[in-house]
């Protein structure tokens, strides 16, 4: 099914103000991205985070790993597509990027995304975001 560009940019600009949310450490403002029940997955620790709650605990818990860097989420190569009712079957490739004061940058894995977005009172969230590291498949 082809999605066209309004919804593209939509669902673009949606990850734009979502990372820059995660970036800039307002934790509470980006777990309200997600819906109360949302979820995030995080396949290659085997760890699952359900609920706003957890997923803000889990941030606050990761922080001291941040201290002194910048961090940056990279998307790209959306491919969006519409599943049942008005929610969006999300897959993407990311790469994060933290630099330090010298200016110097490390690059974490990459990864694949997959999300599942849904609008509440038309506003598009997250529902569940179940994250891959890549891996070389021999």
């Amino acid at each position: 099914m082809t999605v066209n560009a309004e919804l593209y940019a939509e669902v673009q600009q949606f990850y734009a103000n979502q990372m820059r949310l995660l970036d800039n450490l307002k934790i509470e403002d980006y777990a309200a991205t997600f819906t109360p029940d949302g979820w995030i997955e995080h396949a290659h620790r085997n760890e699952r985070a359900e609920g706003r709650a957890t997923m803000i605990a889990g941030m606050y818990a990761a922080l001291p790993r941040y201290k002194g860097v910048v961090v940056r989420h990279w998307y790209d190569h959306l491919v969006i597509e519409p599943s049942d009712g008005d929610s969006l079957k999300v897959s993407y490739y990311t790469l994060v990027t933290r630099v330090d004061k010298e200016g110097h940058v490390v690059f974490e894995p990459t990864f694949t995304v997959d999300d599942v977005l849904v609008r509440i009172n038309g506003v598009l969230h997250t529902k569940s975001r179940y994250i891959v590291k890549d891996t070389p498949t021999d």
